[in-house]
């Protein structure tokens, strides 16, 4: 009859348009999730940090030298790496007059730097915000150290600290250990800058 010819014709109409409804409803809701996906974990704009530089400008074979923080000492901390563990140990005398490094600081052109042990060739590494080891070199944040804060001229030597910017925290001289050696960790930078957080990158023509 043509009066149930409307009204299917009709029925149809209005499921499809349901349809549609739904879809646009659907295709909303994923556009939003999608959205706050990139916002929160992928941010828009200039949030992002810049590359590291790959190009070295300047190395030099140095000693990471700081100073012993016991109150009237004036003893000098080299970084070394006994049984394959970075720990801080006395400079000797001999070594001061032969200026002799167990490092080469490569500066690169953002810069920053990299240690590399040359013994072993392994690089200077944040293995945890508070750890330090030695790595294969792969020039991640975590074996890059930037200068931070304004020098402390001890002995005619700039001393600074040295901030890790993968762990975002700075070279620090520890407690003293058996055998007459220092801890050598990592720990928040500080402003003005601790005793224990100041290192100079001794120069062996120095």
């Amino acid at each position: 009859m043509p009066g149930q010819r409307m009204a299917v014709g009709r029925r149809a109409r209005d499921s499809r348009l349901s349809r549609l409804t739904g879809i646009s409803v659907i295709l909303v809701v994923a556009v939003g999730a999608v959205t706050a996906y990139l916002v929160t974990f992928h941010p828009i704009g200039g949030n992002s940090a810049p590359p590291l530089s790959t190009k070295v400008v300047s190395n030099q074979t140095i000693a990471l030298v700081a100073q012993d923080s016991q109150p009237g000492s004036s003893q000098l901390l080299q970084l070394r790496v006994p049984g394959g563990v970075p720990r801080f140990g006395q400079v000797t005398l001999a070594e001061q007059q032969a200026s002799a490094g167990l490092w080469t600081a490569d500066q690169m052109a953002d810069d920053t730097y990299i240690f590399i042990f040359v013994p072993a060739g392994t690089c200077l590494t944040a293995a945890s915000p508070a750890r330090l080891a030695l790595r294969h070199c792969d020039l991640q944040p975590d074996q890059r150290w930037r200068r931070t804060g304004p020098s402390s001229l001890v002995e005619n030597h700039d001393f600074y600290e040295y901030a890790n910017l993968g762990a975002r925290s700075c070279l620090t001289v520890g407690g003293e250990l058996a055998g007459q050696a220092w801890d050598a960790s990592l720990s928040e930078c500080s402003a003005p800058a601790p005793i224990n957080q100041l290192v100079t990158l001794w120069l062996s023509s120095a």
